[in-house]
């Protein structure tokens, strides 16, 4: 029998949502006799997913995190992995911002090596121009280019890889059975959460500047004055967690707010919501986005996102402006729409992902 193709998967961290949980899912739903597929992580202190990776029969490894000024201590380490680890003939990097120190190491020890694009921004500010700065070699450095989008390939490769022989667009799919609306599940969270017929707002994602969580907060606050019986639950965890808590307790707002660390049922999540909010300062084209729309729920993006990303004509985008935001959180929701086969159809679907992600790791070695 013919050996599996063993892949490595640097993907940071293990967090629950986001690209991440779309790459876990990709793995858990490809032919694990094909591909074996191990993760490397450099975000120890975020694992939640850790569990399931280990189910699937992956595993783990953890290398340091990159400070800046430990170039060295990295090159040493991905290097004493390869030598160590030899029966890896792929590394899929799903990280970017030092990603071309690490990816000549692997090629030097015969790996091939993809570099994905998953968002087509850092941002402003010195970490987002040291970003761009570290970035600039990888369309040098990688044997293969993916990107979620071909917005987010032209971001991190440029226009020439983009239109060259080595560039795919990889959708960020999602399992529609798990996401697809079902009332009775709706009815069991709304219960479970002590609802009953008041409007529910959900913001999935990691709690990071670039998800704008306090802009998020600020029009709800405004939102609350029209309609004070209101929720708005926040999922996810990182770096503006404090903040975030901080500001709901001086906005009063902490019966009206739940915030929730990233979990594995926002599937449910959704169900139970009636709008979901996506006010980022940028944005590549969102799985949480998607995973949105897969559950037929009105979702108001920032112009900032990536507009492929509505696939199902479910998706409104505002400038961040407040009062645009609270205008368009005061219409009615509608009846919840059944979007599966739009999503399929638009190739958003992880089963044909997953089969396509498979079939291009055993053609590359």
């Amino acid at each position: 029998m013919e050996k599996p193709v063993k892949v490595l998967e640097m993907i940071a961290a293990l967090n629950y949502g986001g690209s991440q949980a779309m790459i876990v899912n990709l793995v858990r739903t490809m032919d694990r006799d094909k591909v074996q597929c191990d993760f490397i992580v450099d975000h120890p202190e975020y694992m939640g997913m850790k569990d399931i990776v280990e189910s699937l029969g992956s595993k783990i490894y953890i290398m340091p995190t990159f400070h800046g000024t430990n170039v060295k201590e990295i090159k040493d380490a991905w290097d004493a992995f390869f030598t160590e680890h030899p029966e890896y003939q792929i590394l899929h990097s799903h990280s970017r911002s030092y990603a071309s120190i690490y990816l000549p190491i692997a090629s030097r020890h015969g790996l091939k090596t993809i570099i994905h694009s998953h968002n087509t921004s850092n941002g402003k500010g010195l970490t987002a121009f040291v970003k761009d700065m570290l970035q600039k070699p990888l369309r040098r450095k990688a044997d293969y280019f993916i990107g979620c989008s071909k917005e987010a390939g032209e971001w991190l490769f440029g226009d020439k890889v983009v239109k060259g022989d080595r560039f795919y667009v990889l959708n960020n799919a999602i399992d529609t059975d798990r996401f697809t609306f079902d009332e009775q599940i709706r009815n069991e969270y709304r219960k479970m959460f002590g609802l009953n017929d008041e409007k529910v707002f959900i913001q999935v994602g990691r709690m990071s500047q670039q998800k704008n969580y306090l802009f998020t907060l600020d029009i709800f606050a405004d939102y609350l004055k029209e309609d004070p019986k209101a929720r708005l639950f926040l999922v996810g965890n990182g770096e503006l967690r404090e903040a975030i808590d901080q500001k709901i307790i001086e906005l009063q707002m902490d019966r009206s707010v739940t915030v929730l660390e990233y979990r594995d049922d926002v599937d449910h999540l959704l169900q139970m919501a009636d709008v979901f909010l996506m006010p980022s300062l940028f944005e590549g084209l969102s799985v949480a986005a998607v995973e949105a729309q897969a559950s037929g729920i009105r979702c108001l993006l920032s112009d900032k996102c990536d507009r492929n990303v509505n696939i199902t004509g479910l998706c409104e985008f505002l400038p961040l402006e407040k009062d645009r935001w609270v205008s368009a959180m005061k219409e009615e929701t509608g009846l919840r729409p059944y979007t599966k086969e739009d999503i399929i159809k638009a190739g958003f679907d992880v089963k044909t992902t997953a089969k396509w992600l498979e079939e291009f790791y055993r053609s590359i070695v």
